[in-house]
């Protein structure tokens, strides 16, 4: 994502305020933002009220739909002190607020979020603002966070145009029907015109910025799961371009990502899907045979794949997610928990509010499995699958988690995914048969 497009120096701000209203307004009305102040903070802070948006680390970050030209717009305002956020017990302290304005007619806004909530969620970058002892040092330090992702930007860009002209030759010659660019490599500044016999697929972890010199056959897919690193993890992108149909089932891929440095376009591999996603696919044209919003299947991957990296309390961790309809899955559950998402407003547990990423990955210590509908809703964590008239036969080095998620997926005719704590790695199972995403 490229911040400095929608975040410069006149975005930062130092508040005095104690109250989170007040010093909502007054960060709006030192960065002379244009717009009625009052109302956004009204807004806010009724949304506050509901749900915290604290990351921790005494940082907030509070998002709001807005009528704003660009697509989003964001603000950050450092206190001496501690801003009250919350009521009640709820209250939490915070000296770093990160206000995101997001377009009203931007697509993208649960995806422009997270990522930001991502970046401030950095160990390196907040432990540089939190190490700040006053306003101008905080200042120098989040100007310095912005030229740098500019200079780096810049130092990328020769190497990556010529490996993309010699990419392109390569997929022509071995009659591939797209390129695949991983590795949130901006195309920005590229001649796309290489690409003028052959299509060009961006895969990216951030928000896309539309493109007004993209030619025809350049399009835009914006993944959760899109690895940096385009040897591992490649089936999760790939996965959702059939999915939203940009990509065909019958395709040959040529893929093109960054192997040894990030940014830097250094591999390339050919893959024919028939082959590689043959053991998921319930027709020649197919993928999902269940309701599942492709979305919905991209934030389970997306929070799989974190939950397998980053594990839980400095702990691996296991876990499975069963995607599809709740009333064929519900014949082959029982609580091992009471449910600690009973109760609570769809709204509240839906999987797509990247808000939710926290509480699932602490319920993911709970044994069972976590059971989502099709549009996103939780319906239960902490929950058994049985399947005892569905036995299916697993290849030597799997447990019972794997077992659950095949035999689920073949009699519930839903999606599966297990994360083994044993190896990091993240399956997909359907129709009782898998694929390894990472």
């Amino acid at each position: 994502m490229n911040l400095y497009k929608y975040f410069n120096y006149n975005s930062i701000a130092e508040l005095k305020a104690k109250m989170l209203k007040d010093a909502i307004g007054e960060l709006l009305s030192a960065c002379e933002f244009k717009g009625n102040t009052e109302e956004i903070a009204d807004e806010l802070v009724a949304k506050e009220n509901e749900i915290s948006s604290c990351i921790g680390n005494k940082i907030a970050v509070l998002n709001l739909r807005a009528h704003i030209s660009s697509p989003f717009e964001m603000f950050v305002g450092r206190s001496a002190d501690d801003i009250r956020c919350g009521t009640g017990r709820d209250v939490e302290l915070v000296n770093i607020i990160v206000l995101i304005l997001v377009s009203k007619h931007e697509r993208g806004y649960l995806n422009i979020v997270s990522n930001i909530v991502n970046f401030f969620q950095r160990t390196s970058i907040v432990g540089r603002m939190q190490a700040s002892k006053s306003f101008e040092s905080f200042k120098v330090i989040m100007e310095d966070i912005i030229k740098r992702a500019k200079e780096v930007k810049k130092a990328k860009f020769k190497s990556n145009e010529l490996f993309l002209k010699n990419a392109a030759e390569i997929a022509k010659e071995a009659r591939c029907t797209s390129v695949m660019l991983f590795g949130d490599v901006s195309c920005d500044n590229f001649n796309l015109g290489i690409f003028d016999e052959i299509r060009l697929i961006n895969v990216s972890s951030s928000p896309m910025e539309k493109n007004p010199v993209a030619c025809d056959s350049h399009i835009e897919l914006h993944v959760n799961v899109a690895p940096i690193n385009c040897t591992h993890g490649f089936r999760g992108a790939i996965l959702f371009g059939i999915t939203k149909e940009i990509i065909a089932c019958d395709e040959k891929i040529c893929c093109v990502g960054c192997s040894t440095t990030p940014g830097i376009l250094d591999t390339l591999f050919v893959i024919d899907i028939q082959k590689e996603f043959r053991p998921i696919f319930t027709s020649s044209t197919k993928l999902l045979q269940c309701d599942i919003r492709p979305e919905v299947l991209e934030r389970a991957l997306s929070i799989a794949s974190e939950i397998a990296n980053e594990g839980r309390e400095g702990k691996s961790v296991g876990c499975l997610f069963v995607l599809g309809d709740i009333n064929k899955i519900s014949l082959f559950m029982k609580p091992l928990v009471l449910n600690p998402f009973h109760g609570y407003p769809e709204s509240e547990r839906n999987i797509l509010d990247p808000f939710m990423d926290e509480t699932i990955k602490e319920f993911s210590l709970i044994d069972g499995a976590f059971v989502i509908h099709g549009n996103g809703v939780i319906e239960s964590a902490g929950t058994l699958i049985y399947t005892p008239n569905h036995n299916i036969v697993m290849p030597s080095g799997f447990g019972s988690r794997h077992a659950a998620a095949a035999s689920i997926s073949w009699a519930a005719e839903c999606i599966s995914i297990a994360i083994s704590e044993s190896t990091h790695t993240v399956t997909l199972f359907q129709n009782g048969q898998m694929l390894q995403i990472m």
